[in-house]
């Protein structure tokens, strides 16, 4: 999962422990770089302190014979080696050959000379006497406990660096969750209070911090909301009701003609006109239904029900092809008038675009069914195929408000479904998902 698609705590909780990590990953580099250079520098003082210490015990005879005194410290007798002019060992500890051959290696140095090998370091200079050369001395020291000492602090900073960072994002999570604890509980109110009570608000006489405030600006926002949506609800009931009143006058007066056995071309007309009164009826009661959010959704339909009906609502257009595959059996459980409202303008798209041929076909999930309507049109012209979706949008030869399927995805979406473009380009395919139970 991308970064910015976590949540607000994981976000939180995971910038802190890399800043953190971070962080101690310099302490320890910093604090190991510092440990080294002091570690180096007092090998180099140790050995420097015995090569004077030994240098100060090599005297030359009368008859130029090299001799060496007794040191007050044996350990330093047993790392020192002692070198004539000419390389020949004069005095040296017994120990192992690796040893001895790197001492060998540094007994012709005529200036100070440091060399690590072997977990040992070495450290040979000439000495002097009235400037000249007399002797070589050689002195060694271990290294393995200063080793020994940087890693076992190195395994305590990694060991500290490992618990800070983990404690400081077991920190930071609490922190977070008691601090955004509030805000959850406000998103879980708000989308309760969506779906079943506009009226409820916030709580917020018990806090004077930012939460309060908070709570407060939602709560006139929410006002705002709910009275927008009064608004919007009395209005559409006034337009239904004022919609309503004339067209139940046509009827009635289309109904009285019909009783005065007018010619059956004139008959034929006016049970046209009832027909189409009664379809804008249902129109209106439906969309009435959909602006309040309450659509009775236990009613079902079929695919092949629900084509016939939005195709019985369309002029013939000659010349046009109309297939029809895997309709048969696909049941929904969505009310037909609802559901014309959301296949119908997908189907007016279509007609208006096709050259030749019109297709239905329906796919059934387990839980959804799919209506696919398509045409072989131009497809879909603009830059953005989603933006045919907005209200008003609508391509350069459409004739249209640019509403129809903005209404569409607005009904199909109050029924638990979708309406989505699954190909812009020729076939042009729109796709109406519904739910199945």
């Amino acid at each position: 999962m991308r970064f910015a698609q976590r949540t607000l705590i994981s976000r939180i909780v995971w910038t802190t422990l890399i800043v953190t990590a971070v962080a101690m990953a310099a302490m320890v580099v910093t604090v190991m770089l510092v440990l080294s250079a002091l570690t180096n520098k007092n090998i180099e003082a140790r050995l420097r302190d015995q090569l004077t210490a030994v240098s100060s015990t090599v005297k030359v005879g009368a008859d130029g014979g090299l001799t060496a005194l007794e040191t007050p410290n044996d350990t330093i007798d047993d790392t020192t080696w002692i070198y004539a002019v000419d390389g020949t060992l004069v005095e040296g500890p017994r120990v192992g050959q690796r040893l001895t051959s790197t001492a060998n290696s540094l007994s012709d140095v005529r200036k100070e000379t440091r060399l690590d090998r072997d977990e040992r370091s070495f450290l040979a200079a000439p000495v002097r006497r009235d400037g000249r050369v007399e002797a070589v001395v050689v002195v060694e020291a271990p290294l393995e406990p200063y080793e020994s000492t940087r890693n076992l602090t190195l395994l305590g900073l990694l060991a500290l660096a490992v618990t800070v960072t983990g404690g400081s994002a077991a920190i930071a999570a609490w922190t977070v969750k008691r601090t955004l604890g509030p805000v959850e509980s406000m998103a879980a109110q708000a989308r309760d209070w969506s779906e079943h009570d506009l009226e409820s608000r916030f709580d917020t006489t018990a806090a004077d911090d930012e939460f309060g405030r908070l709570g407060r600006t939602l709560n006139v926002l929410l006002d705002r909301v709910a009275g927008a949506l009064r608004s919007e609800q009395q209005l559409t009931s006034e337009l239904a009701h004022e919609l309503r009143t004339p067209l139940t006058a046509i009827r009635g007066e289309a109904e009285l003609t019909m009783m005065t056995s007018p010619s059956p071309d004139v008959a034929e007309r006016l049970v046209r006109v009832v027909e189409l009164v009664d379809r804008m009826s249902t129109t209106i009661t439906s969309l009435l239904a959909i602006a309040r959010n309450d659509a009775r959704l236990d009613s079902r339909t079929t695919a092949t029900d629900l084509v016939d009906a939005v195709l019985d609502h369309r002029p013939d257009r000659p010349g046009l092809t109309i297939s029809r595959d895997r309709l048969d059996g696909v049941e929904m459980s969505v009310p037909t008038e609802l559901a014309i409202r959301a296949l119908a303008p997908i189907v007016d798209n279509a007609f208006a675009h096709a050259r030749t041929s019109v297709g239905f076909r329906a796919v059934a999930h387990e839980r959804m069914v799919e209506i696919t309507v398509s045409d072989d049109g131009d497809g879909v012209t603009m830059d953005d195929p989603e933006s045919v979706f907005r209200s008003g949008a609508r391509g350069s030869e459409s004739h249209g408000a640019g509403l129809g399927l903005a209404l569409s995805r607005r009904v199909a979406r109050t029924l638990g479904g979708d309406v989505r473009i699954t190909s812009a380009d020729r076939p042009t395919s729109f796709t109406l998902t519904l739910p199945r139970t």
